[in-house]
């Protein structure tokens, strides 16, 4: 099967910037005097607490154990001693309690032995993945280990090299730099779900990385794993746009990937799970970007997790004069940060910096019902009626209309000529309608 040049219906073209941070040698972080490890990285039940006050800690020790199946483990990611146990709201704008650690006077080298996991099983895959504190890392931050403990069987898994958010590059350094890990996670993921194909996509825009993934490919001759170029279109990277774009099946509304036998995983998440099985390594580090017109010399990193935002700003030069605001993520789906030192988390892919032009707000007009916002919306919804309907809170009209469908890509609100702020209405929306429990 020829997987070249795929894509989905509608969509949009935007500015990409990746240039500012694609070709920039990767900036490997120095240690802060202190980190903030929040207990709540992932989606469901916060880890629980460890650790307490003036305890000592090592690299990649557990300070957070999961709380029931869907939670996530947490490790320290320096060596240091426990400062307090804090009350904070993250960057990825949650509640959670987090571990304030002092590195000062502390070694923060590390050494994680290689080892041969061809002997695992799949439950000890599955079991390694969970030990390790793996979640998603493109930004949903899903514990792994539950994906990869399917209730149905497994066809295809699919590893999410699109990263198709405008200015955001360390999944493509990743790719480019470590392809092998990435095809043997992937074939590891495999193994864990019982799959009998595994894809890595990947945008057009990436000819490096696809070449050297499909190197690392054929150098397997493992005719169940192959390479798919997509077209770069947003939201190319959205797990059911990659699934309809790969396969032409289309995930039900309300359903999972899983519902059509599809597993996806990030690129960065597929990187974790190799060092976890090959290196018996903790998620405890990422590569991330940190990049915009508004800090002065944007690059890939490899980051602590837990590290400040400023602090890797100034690594990177610093702030532009001109600087407007900071997001955590890409211009379309991050969220603007209050405050500029928030610690890095597991899904913390990009450190966004706009210059004050790009940070003003847009003169909102009345719609003039172009049907623009039709026509890009990637799953196909009519976002000027559900963004009317969610503004007067006419919540059950808005949900004949499949608001919860929405995936929350910002198409609309990117190609509305009048500005409107269309996503951010479906949002509320979403939100009232969560908690009246409908």
């Amino acid at each position: 099967m020829a997987l070249e040049n795929l894509t989905f219906h509608n969509g949009v073209k935007i500015e990409e910037y990746k240039e500012l941070s694609e070709n920039s040698a990767l900036l490997i972080s120095e240690i802060p005097n202190e980190v903030t490890i929040p207990l709540t990285q992932h989606i469901g039940a916060p880890s629980k607490c460890l650790v307490k006050k003036n305890d000592e800690v090592s690299v990649g020790q557990l300070i957070g154990e999961a709380s029931g199946n869907f939670s996530a483990n947490v490790h320290s990611s320096v060596a240091g001693l426990v400062k307090e146990v804090v009350d904070i709201q993250t960057a990825s704008g949650k509640s959670a309690k987090a571990v304030v650690i002092s590195t000062e006077g502390y070694d923060q080298n590390y050494n994680f032995e290689k080892r041969d996991p061809s002997s695992f099983g799949k439950e000890e895959i599955v079991q390694t993945i969970k030990d390790k504190g793996i979640v998603g890392m493109g930004g949903a931050a899903f514990p792994t280990h539950i994906k990869y403990t399917p209730a149905k069987p497994v066809e295809t898994v699919i590893i999410n090299g699109a990263e198709c958010e405008p200015y955001i590059t360390c999944d493509d350094f990743v790719m480019k730099t470590k392809a092998n890990e990435i095809v043997d996670g992937l074939l590891l993921l495999m193994k864990a779900c019982d799959a009998k194909n595994g894809i890595v996509a990947i945008e057009d825009n990436k000819k490096e990385a696809i070449e050297n993934i499909k190197k690392a490919i054929s150098e397997k001759a493992n005719p169940a794993i192959e390479v798919a170029t997509l077209v770069t279109k947003y939201p190319q990277g959205d797990e059911k746009r990659i699934i309809d774009a790969l396969l032409h099946k289309q995930v039900p509304s309300g359903g999972l990937p899983l519902d059509v036998g599809v597993i996806v995983s990030n690129v960065s998440s597929t990187l974790a799970v190799y060092e976890a099985c090959y290196y018996d390594k903790p998620l405890f580090e990422r590569y991330l970007t940190v990049s915009g017109h508004g800090v002065k010399e944007p690059h890939n990193m490899l980051v602590r997790i837990g590290t400040p935002f400023d602090f890797l700003i100034e690594q990177c030069g610093g702030l532009t004069k001109d600087y407007g605001k900071i997001i955590n993520g890409g211009p379309m789906m991050g969220i603007s940060q209050p405050q500029h030192n928030l610690p890095v988390e597991k899904a913390t892919n990009s450190i966004l910096v706009l210059n004050e032009e790009e940070s003003k707000p847009p003169v909102i007009n009345p719609c003039i019902r172009c049907g623009k916002c039709v026509n890009v919306c990637p799953v196909g919804l009519l976002p000027l009626y559900i963004h009317k309907f969610s503004l007067r809170e006419e919540f059950e009209k808005a949900q004949n209309f499949n608001i919860m469908d929405c995936i929350e890509c910002g198409s609309c609100s990117y190609i509305c000529p009048a500005k409107r702020p269309l996503v951010e209405a479906i949002r509320f929306g979403k939100r009232q309608i969560r908690a009246a429990g409908k």
